[in-house]
């Protein structure tokens, strides 16, 4: 015999009415309900049989069953905004630091100084090599052998050269314009050739990588993107093959790739480090439910009912992955033990209420093949 369960939907029960996310772990069979618009009105025994409680109740047929979740937290990955231009300062020669002209947030114009070495080794080489200019071409004008005195003139020349080198190496400059992000070392600190000093940014292009759908979206496309609370449209600068942090996506997606996006800053609206919410990067728990149970939300965008804790309820939800013809992955709120309502005979009501004709109907696995019950073990969100 099938399992029968009425839905009552009365004035006594709001859709906004605060319901513990519980649920019932069912059957995949169909099962007939009733369902009232409103309370039975009181009516004298003789009018209240029969045909008024038949007229009360309209029979509906609701296919269920559970939902099986995978874990968002195995989707996720932290993206951000990046400059486009970053460069890294470097001292080129061994020294220590005797000032810095900047500080982190000063914005820098091409060739600016940020930070000074002690020089005042290369001073005094810079010293020497124009003394010992002087002294060649004093010993060419009284040489006999011009050619060797010309010879040790280019010497001490290049020597010089080398030396006024030396000496404005001692002075870091930034190549491009931009806003200081970091600075590692302090004054008086001792630093090698080579060592990091600071981080100059270009704060008027952005950029991140985030996953896109390889078949279906392609350089130059426009693609909506949320940065922190911000809903921004963006272009796919270019198209790349799916970066190991994205693997997992994999699952959910045919052909997922990496999209590359630039966002041209000139107003300084955004900043580095800002978070950047994807799309395809599900923040709540995925499900696999059939496409028959995929509904359009009147406020827009696209919605599933569950029966939980004997209510049925409106889940919003993100549309995933396509699984064959029948199925797709959706994220939305659901509870651990929430059932799928994936097919009914009348529409459903948010807040409607569900009980059973059998009590022992609601609840009742069909197999031992089904879920456990709530309580013994099952995902938690």
């Amino acid at each position: 015999m099938d399992e029968e369960s009425i839905v009552r939907q009365s004035l006594g029960y709001s859709a906004n009415c605060f319901i513990l996310t519980l649920g019932l772990w069912g059957t995949g069979t169909p099962i007939a309900y009733g369902q009232t618009s409103s309370p039975p009105t009181t009516k004298p025994a003789a009018a209240a049989s029969g045909g008024a409680e038949a007229t009360a109740k309209k029979p509906v047929v609701i296919e269920r069953s559970p939902v099986i979740f995978r874990d968002p937290a195995k989707y996720q990955v932290n993206l951000h905004l990046e400059p486009v231009r970053k460069l890294t300062l470097a001292s080129t020669i061994d020294g220590v630091v005797t000032s810095l002209q900047v500080k982190v947030g000063d914005e820098v114009p091409p060739q600016a100084e940020t930070i000074r070495l002690d020089a005042r080794v290369s001073q005094l080489k810079s010293q020497r090599a124009q003394a010992a200019l002087k002294a060649a071409k004093a010993e060419l004008e009284s040489a006999k052998d011009k050619a060797a005195a010309e010879a040790r003139v280019e010497i001490a020349e290049a020597d010089l050269e080398i030396a006024e080198l030396e000496k404005s190496l001692a002075v870091v400059r930034s190549p491009m314009k931009g806003v200081v992000t970091s600075i590692f070392v302090l004054e008086g600190e001792f630093v090698r050739a080579g060592q990091p000093l600071a981080v100059v940014s270009d704060p008027e292009s952005l950029t991140v990588s985030i996953p896109i759908d390889g078949k279906t979206q392609k350089a130059g496309d426009s693609i909506e993107l949320k940065i922190e609370d911000t809903n921004v449209s963006a272009k796919i600068d270019a198209v790349q093959p799916l970066l190991p942090q994205f693997d997992p996506l994999r699952d959910l997606f045919v052909s997922p790739a990496t999209g590359r996006i630039v966002l041209e800053n000139k107003n300084s609206k955004l900043r580095a480090g800002q978070t950047v919410h994807s799309p395809m990067i599900p923040r709540l728990p995925v499900a696999e439910v059939p496409t028959s149970a995929i509904i359009n939300a009147e406020q827009g965008g696209r919605k599933v009912q569950v029966i939980r804790e004997g209510f049925v309820r409106d889940i919003p939800v993100e549309l995933l992955g396509q699984v064959g013809a029948d199925h797709v992955f959706v994220s939305g709120r659901f509870g651990s033990t929430d059932e799928l309502i994936s097919k009914t005979s009348e529409p459903l009501v948010d807040g409607a209420r569900v009980t059973a004709r059998d009590p022992k109907a609601i609840g009742k696995p069909a197999s031992s093949s089904q879920p456990p019950p709530p309580g013994a073990g099952g995902a938690n969100f």
